[in-house]
């Protein structure tokens, strides 16, 4: 058990449900039918600090592991966040007083560490690169929603 955290992308299109029919000599186009076309675009294990910024940013401070819409402009925002708190922005190292005040981490139980330790730096590096690559990919047409569980 433990906090899982998932990031999911879809979009919809209007498909034909068959090829059409012939009626009287007329054709007759297939109806169009809008489907959805979905996949898990992130996922995260225990990053507290990443689902607390959700919960904060995102969820208005609900932290009930339900789905919640999430915009382009909160992708950018939280990848700004995760290129401020990254260790290659200070010449000493780990910017831990910037990561507590703008990403700390988020108590829980089974949520993981709380440490500024490797991983941590290591799961705001991935988030960043990441989320940035998937917003360069999806174009507008998609959305994203954020659940998490534990």
């Amino acid at each position: 058990m433990g906090l899982d955290m998932y990031l999911s992308a879809k979009r919809y299109i209007w498909d034909k449900e068959s090829e059409g029919v012939e009626v009287n000599g007329v054709d007759i186009p297939a109806p169009l039918k809008l489907k959805e076309l979905g996949c898990r675009a992130a996922y995260w294990r225990k990053a507290n600090h990443i689902h607390g910024w959700f919960v904060k940013n995102v969820q208005g401070g609900e932290d009930n592991c339900r789905p919640f819409d999430v915009t382009r402009e909160d992708l950018q925002a939280l990848i700004d966040v995760c290129r401020k708190v990254m260790p290659h922005q200070s010449e000493f190292g780990h910017n831990r007083e910037l990561a507590a005040e703008l990403l700390p981490p988020n108590e829980g139980f089974f949520f993981g560490g709380y440490e500024y330790d490797d991983y941590y730096f290591d799961e705001v590096q991935r988030t960043a690169d990441e989320l940035a690559a998937l917003l360069e990919a999806l174009d507008d047409s998609w959305s994203f929603e954020y659940q998490s569980s534990w």
